[in-house]
């Protein structure tokens, strides 16, 4: 089975990353990864330095995993979507910022979409939120 983890240098992409790891240790699953950085101007996707891909393999030790190639020119979200239809994913894991009086109320339109279009099960992880024990 294949989880998807939607990442993003951030601290919610961190602790999206680290509770990935730890679902797909439990799992026994492979982990795809789907950029979803993107550039504020123009939202076209960015690549991740150097240090953002050592961080992210780090991240997922001895895990299973690739980072997905899909179509180019997709907001994150449909890139997400698309992903998770074409390797048939059981699991997203999307990291959402934390919880102020306007947080509470205003979701990014990535994590909105995700969490509502998606076709299976979302983990929707706050930066803020103790780690995973596994961690």
């Amino acid at each position: 089975m294949t989880i998807c983890l939607a990442y993003a240098p951030t601290a919610p992409g961190r602790a999206a990353l680290a509770y990935c790891a730890a679902e797909a240790a439990a799992r026994g699953s492979e982990v795809l990864v789907v950029n979803v950085t993107r550039d504020r101007s123009d939202g076209a996707p960015l690549p991740l330095s150097p240090d953002e891909a050592q961080e992210l393999a780090a991240g997922l030790g001895d895990l299973t995993w690739r980072l997905y190639d899909g179509p180019h020119g997709l907001s994150g979200a449909d890139e997400v979507l698309t992903a998770v239809e074409e390797e048939n994913a059981e699991l997203v894991v999307i990291g959402v910022t934390g919880r102020s009086h306007v947080q509470k109320r205003i979701v990014s339109s990535t994590t909105r979409q995700v969490l509502l279009d998606a076709p299976c099960d979302v983990l929707a992880v706050r930066a803020d939120h103790p780690l995973p024990r596994s961690a």
